[in-house]
């Protein structure tokens, strides 16, 4: 019997996708430190689960990114030996090229480069002729050191800062990227802005004009909108998609709201309804999702992505979560001040207001309740799921 290593091998070669796990971004914005052997333990399970390529850490100011101070930490307590996956660390100035290059075990550096002007200042706090400079040294840094070198452009699918936009400036940046000798370039929808008619687009412009360079996404999005844009990146020929379990992570530069990484269960969901080979070990991968919810807790939006996704085994064992928590007696009901509870705590982490308690008690009384003072675990799945599919196709029109 062949091994599963071998297996994956032979389903990546017949896909061609190369699918790239995003730690990193998962965790870089989390306001609570992630202690040094959780993310070893977390790092280590992704690396059995068989992607293309994990991104793992930074070597970036520990100021400005405290939660990527203990990257070098980390590295040494990745166990490499049985992964097929290769190491990516993202570097935003030459010092930190230079520390990444020493490390054998990293074979890409990342380097974000932008076509706003604002977010590279907010990113790396350079102009973007100066970035494009870094851009130059950290090449030459790569090609020295053996080293392979990934440039993100953000702001790819849209700008939100009103300067100049357009897919033909997008692949004005590529041209540039390309001619300093960068092979693999990922576009990046950093606060999650792009349609999916602007994904195409976008992709319509710069895949058939270099079809010599690796061209990949990194698209950030709500739970309900990222499959259809993970359909359309794929349906667009693009190999290459930066994903995150359970849609974790954002970018703490780019605005007030974190918005999340496409989750990797989507990735898989549309793979699979596509009929393209991910080549992953879905037993791994169930288990470091089991691994990021004992580190992480359960996000609303993994419970969006879930009632989206149609999985009611996945939705139910989620939102069990939040109804624990919300069932301060722990009788398995949910008076009306806590099913409020609930409502706020899940509005608050979405970022948007709360509602009045004119509106909660609104919602009480019209919920299909069996006792009117009371609410079950499988009454409460009801009306989330109804609230949610409401959500998501409001989203979805949205998002043409």
């Amino acid at each position: 019997m062949r091994s599963l290593r071998s297996l994956s091998r032979q389903a990546r070669r017949a896909s061609g996708l190369h699918l790239v796990e995003c730690p990193r971004d998962a965790m870089q914005g989390l306001p609570n430190f992630v202690e040094t052997k959780d993310k070893i333990r977390y790092i280590n399970k992704l690396l059995e689960v068989g992607y293309h390529t994990v991104d793992f850490g930074s070597f970036v100011s520990a100021p400005a990114v405290p939660q990527m101070r203990d990257t070098a930490e980390v590295l040494k307590g990745l166990n490499l030996a049985d992964t097929k996956s290769e190491l990516l660390a993202v570097v935003c100035n030459v010092r930190g090229a230079l520390d990444a290059a020493q490390y054998p075990e990293i074979k890409y550096l990342g380097f974000p480069l932008s076509i706003s002007e604002e977010f590279q200042k907010r990113n790396t706090r350079k102009d973007i002729v100066s970035a494009l400079d870094t851009l130059q040294k950290i090449s030459e840094i790569c090609k020295a050191a053996n080293k392979e070198l990934v440039t993100y452009i953000s702001m790819a699918f849209g700008n939100p800062y009103d300067e100049p936009y357009s897919p033909e400036l997008v692949s004005e940046f590529v041209a540039k990227v390309a001619g300093m000798g960068c092979t693999t370039i990922s576009l990046a929808d950093t606060v999650g802005c792009g349609t999916t008619s602007l994904i195409r687009d976008v992709f319509g412009h710069v895949l058939p004009a270099h079809p010599d360079i690796v061209i990949g996404a990194h698209l950030h999005s709500s739970s309900a909108t990222a499959t259809e844009k993970i359909a359309a990146v794929l349906e667009a020929g693009c190999k290459r998609i930066d994903s995150a379990v359970g849609g974790m992570g954002g970018c703490p530069f780019a605005k007030s709201a974190l918005i999340g990484n496409v989750p990797t269960e989507s990735v898989i969901a549309q793979c699979q309804m596509s009929g393209i080979e991910h080549g992953l070990d879905l037993k791994k991968f169930e288990e470091a999702q089991v691994i990021k919810h004992e580190l992480f807790g359960v996000a609303v939006s993994e419970i969006i992505l879930q009632c989206y996704l149609g999985d009611h085994v996945a939705f139910t064992d989620l939102c069990k979560t939040h109804f624990q928590d919300a069932d301060m007696n722990r009788n398995g009901i949910l008076s009306k001040d806590e099913f409020a509870y609930s409502v706020k705590k899940v509005i608050e982490e979405l970022g948007e207001e709360l509602p009045s308690d004119e509106k909660l008690d609104r919602l009480w009384k019209s919920a299909n309740k069996s006792n009117p003072d009371g609410m079950t675990f499988d009454e409460y799945c009801g009306i989330a799921r109804d609230k949610l599919l409401k959500r998501m196709a409001s989203e979805a029109a949205s998002s043409q």
